[in-house]
């Protein structure tokens, strides 16, 4: 019984003592840092026109459409599966003004890690 005692004291002392090292689980991929200064608010107003929070021109410009459809058909061919089905850029064609479209442009570059080429 003393064997038993002894054994139980020594197990509960070794087990406070020792360090908790974790499991070795998933670290994550994590999501890309929000950038600094300028271009902070260039990311912000291309994520207020991802997640459609901002008030779109409401009758297209014809002038505008053809040339804002390719570049969104681009974006959204590059966007995660689950992005493609929440979210149909080409619609925002001839609706955004040149700021809006370079904005939204740079945060799916920075948010979803997409290469764009340079103009």
């Amino acid at each position: 019984m003393k064997k038993i005692t002894i054994i139980f004291a020594i197990s509960v002392i070794t087990s406070f003592s020792l360090p908790i090292l974790p499991s070795g689980g998933f670290g994550g991929g994590g999501v890309a840092q929000v950038p600094q200064g300028k271009d902070r608010e260039k990311f912000h107003l291309g994520k207020a026109v991802f997640n459609q929070e901002v008030e779109l021109a409401t009758p297209t410009d014809k002038t505008k459409e053809v040339a804002q459809a390719e570049r969104l058909d681009y974006l959204q061919g590059a966007l995660p599966n689950t992005e493609k089905r929440r979210v149909n850029l080409p619609d925002f064609a001839g609706k955004l003004t040149e700021e809006q479209l370079d904005a939204l442009e740079y945060f799916v570059s920075i948010r979803f890690n997409v290469k764009l080429d340079k103009k």
